[in-house]
């Protein structure tokens, strides 16, 4: 019997500078993963519980800030080298297609793929809805 993947996705399409054009898929991440991450977060960024931090991300994406301005705020306080350390695992869980020729060739993100911070937060907003903010 074959078991097909229905793990969710989401694609966004980089608008800013040296990553215009580029395609950025994140994968959802399976629930006992994403339930270490969100302890392992909430420690890291000394917030009272998963839906306070749920409910200032939403409150900055409401506010029409950059998402890596609300990303950033998020981030003020925090242990800086749990977080670095968090981000980079989390965009294991993102592709990218850097060609705009060849928008569905994606392969695994390397961390020179990402040019501009504004991608960085539009790429790290689109893994934390897909995956965090939906179920909260």
């Amino acid at each position: 019997m074959t078991q097909l993947d229905e793990a969710l996705t989401s694609t966004i399409y980089a608008s800013t500078g040296r990553d215009m054009g580029k395609s950025f898929r994140m994968s959802e991440i399976d629930p006992m993963t994403k339930a270490g991450y969100a302890l392992r977060f909430n420690s890291a960024l000394r917030v009272d519980s998963y839906q306070a931090l749920i409910d200032m991300w939403r409150e900055g994406a409401e506010e029409g800030a950059a998402p890596i301005d609300a990303i950033m705020k998020t981030l003020q306080g925090s242990d800086a080298q749990a977080i670095h350390a968090l981000v980079s695992e989390l965009l294991d869980y993102v592709h990218v297609a850097p060609d705009p020729q060849h928008p569905g060739a994606f392969r695994p993100l390397m961390k020179t793929d990402i040019r501009e911070m504004r991608t960085l937060g539009d790429v790290l907003l689109a893994l934390v809805k897909l995956n965090f903010i939906s179920e909260a």
